[in-house]
């Protein structure tokens, strides 16, 4: 006998889903801070405004993006798209990886020219400009920090705002050098410096997208502490072909196959069974999406060879 549970309750929310209201301000405030390193690269003719201009233009997208991923998550599942567009959200992640290492490079282009030639640049104005980046960024940090905890698309976002306050500061702190020394070349500097951090980052987000569609363990999952609670339940005898990934960020998934005594299966017990393992891997592991068989040991010489792991 096969019989299988899913989720049961309300429509699943991922976890960019519930930050959508705070993406919308964040993206607001991006909108203010790119119309503002615009004007100060124009003023003061700094490299590093017009990187940051980018970096930040460049993130902004990545809010738009993380806002449409989310809203296509919303989407309800299909004959052709069983999941929904849950997934959405990763490719969006994995678009800004492409934008993002496309823009470092562009950087630190310009700012090695930069470096052999120097313009003359504003400190002043430029302390300013990127003093108003700074506070946009610390406002978004803020409003990003929940939602960075459990969502990969929020994260992304989130790593994208902290870089941007990284080359606020270095900004910042170029325009102060230009201003007490006159040392022109600490604004290409600041510019290298804007490149060189968004490359590690990147490398870091393409790690996470890549396990979810490659369908990895979601992380802070223990798949032998799941085998080890399923196996420990009354009625249970083994769990075989146990398979845990996510469909997006927030969203883990289970599938397994599960070995019960002969009299659960002559008594009927199987419903009950089945609502038993759901509320241990909710209670446990917060998994909501599952998917168990419920077999006799019989069954297991009838199963393919993929089904033996």
């Amino acid at each position: 006998m096969a019989e299988k549970n899913h989720h049961h309750g309300g429509a699943l929310v991922t976890a960019a889903g519930r930050e959508r209201g705070r993406l919308l301000v964040v993206l607001g405030i991006y909108v203010v801070m790119i119309a503002a390193m615009v004007v100060g690269a124009w003023a003061t003719g700094s490299l590093a405004l017009v990187a940051e201009a980018g970096h930040v233009a460049v993130d902004g997208s990545g809010v738009a993006i993380a806002l449409v991923a989310s809203r296509l998550a919303t989407r309800a599942p299909s004959n052709t798209r069983t999941f929904g567009w849950m997934r959405a959200e990763i490719v969006a992640a994995l678009l800004n990886c492409v934008l993002l290492l496309a823009l470092g490079v562009y950087i630190a282009y310009g700012a090695l020219q930069r470096l052999a030639d120097p313009p003359e640049v504003a400190g002043g104005w430029v302390i300013a400009f990127a003093v108003v980046g700074l506070i946009g960024n610390g406002v978004s940090l803020l409003l990003l920090v929940r939602g960075s905890r459990t969502s990969l698309n929020v994260r992304a976002v989130f790593l994208e705002v902290a870089s941007d306050a990284i080359g606020s500061v270095a900004i910042i702190v170029s325009g102060v050098v230009i201003l007490t020394t006159g040392f022109q070349r600490a604004d290409a500097i600041a510019a290298l410096v804007i490149g060189v951090v968004i490359v590690p980052r990147v490398f870091v987000l393409l790690r996470q997208s890549v396990n979810i569609i490659m369908q990895g363990v979601p992380a802070g999952i223990d798949v032998d502490a799941i085998r080890t609670h399923i196996v420990a339940m009354n009625g249970v005898q083994d769990v075989h072909s146990l398979h845990v990934w996510a469909v997006t960020s927030g969203v883990p998934v289970i599938s397994a196959h599960v070995v019960v005594d002969d009299d659960v299966i002559a008594s009927g017990s199987g419903a009950e069974m089945l609502d038993r393992l759901v509320e241990c891997l909710r209670g446990h592991f917060e998994i909501e999406h599952c998917t168990f068989q419920i077999e006799p040991h019989q069954h297991r010489s009838h199963e393919g060879s993929y089904h033996q792991i």
